[in-house]
């Protein structure tokens, strides 16, 4: 089943919650140029209305999820991948924001002396430098694998439905 731009964004909300079956690489990525496009005018042309953002965000949540899911489902894949991916992009995130917020505490330690202040931030991401770029590098092979996951075409019928497209391999 090969699906256009408007078909997929319906199936994307048709299927909000459904975690089941499987989706082609068409309907993800059809669904994610629509994501994308949406959160372009929401921070950009709508920007005076920051919360919409927000909202958006929370409201395309689950069936984000739940296509990804799906897609890795076409693959012969389990959905239990994209926890482990989310999960790893959040801690590695976490990771990112400490040692930023250390650089940044290390710098108002020199408050009023703008010399000083460089000096402490270089020192402090000096310190931390092994630390930034390995996760820099986990985080950029990260999404790597997901991005070559995601764009692998449909495989045959497996254990989470017929293929999509009907073709016997």
């Amino acid at each position: 089943m090969n699906v256009d731009f408007i078909t997929a964004i319906k199936l994307f909300f048709a299927n909000y919650a459904n975690f089941n079956g499987r989706s082609t690489r068409a309907e993800f990525w059809w669904a994610q140029l629509f994501l994308f496009l949406v959160n372009l005018v929401l921070n950009f042309v709508l920007k005076s209305v920051p919360f919409l953002g927000v909202v958006w965000s929370l409201a395309i949540l689950l069936p984000s999820l739940a296509i990804a899911t799906r897609r890795l489902h076409d693959i012969n894949r389990s959905g239990w991948w994209l926890f482990g991916y989310c999960a790893l992009t959040i801690i590695l995130t976490g990771i990112m924001f400490y040692v930023l917020g250390s650089a940044i505490s290390v710098a108002f330690l020199g408050l009023g002396n703008q010399h000083a202040m460089n000096e402490l931030i270089a020192e402090a991401v000096l310190k931390h430098l092994g630390l930034i770029l390995s996760t820099g590098l986990i985080m950029l092979v990260l999404g790597i694998w997901y991005l070559v996951w995601m764009v692998k075409p449909s495989g045959p019928d497996n254990q989470y439905g017929p293929n999509p497209y009907g073709e016997q391999f």
